[in-house]
């Protein structure tokens, strides 16, 4: 059995689960951006409204004014989903670089383990072939005793 076995069990363990994160950050990703797509179709809508507002006749002062705060808003709100998928798009590289070092230290390991095989094979290959050659000498032996004591047998 290989010595690091429960290690390599380990680091499989732990590149699964950084995989599942990196699933997560994502989905996290995805989840932002269609949250910036939803506040963009509101901004773009509330703009039109706006421009048809306008193009009606002339309102209030204060309409205006009310009807450009919520502009204002609605461009802070984008900027700041913005932001919110950089942190989420930050997080999902981090997270992928996490995975692929956990790979990386998994592989290390399974090509010792590897190398162990091929190592442990040699030598027991070596092994055989000595045990081999023993038994093939003894053969040799007990045959030359038994040649030379037939002989002394016919001798006498």
């Amino acid at each position: 059995m290989y010595g690091l076995e429960t290690v390599l069990r380990v680091r499989g363990i732990f590149e699964t689960l950084e995989k599942e994160k990196l699933k997560q950050r994502e989905r996290e990703l995805e989840e932002e951006r269609l949250k910036e797509q939803q506040v963009k179709k509101e901004q773009e809508e509330h703009l039109n409204y706006v421009r048809e507002l306008l193009t009606d006749e002339l309102p209030q002062l204060n309409t205006i004014q009310m009807h450009e705060q919520h502009v204002k808003t609605m461009e802070e709100r984008v900027k700041k989903q913005q932001e919110e998928v950089k942190k989420s798009e930050k997080k999902r590289d981090d997270q992928r670089q996490e995975v692929v070092k956990r790979s990386k230290e998994k592989k290390i390991i399974e090509k010792d383990r590897e190398k162990t095989r091929d190592l442990w094979k040699k030598m027991m290959d070596k092994l055989d072939s000595q045990f081999l050659d023993e038994i093939a000498s003894i053969k040799f032996a007990s045959d030359m005793k038994k040649k030379s004591e037939e002989e002394e047998a016919k001798q006498k």
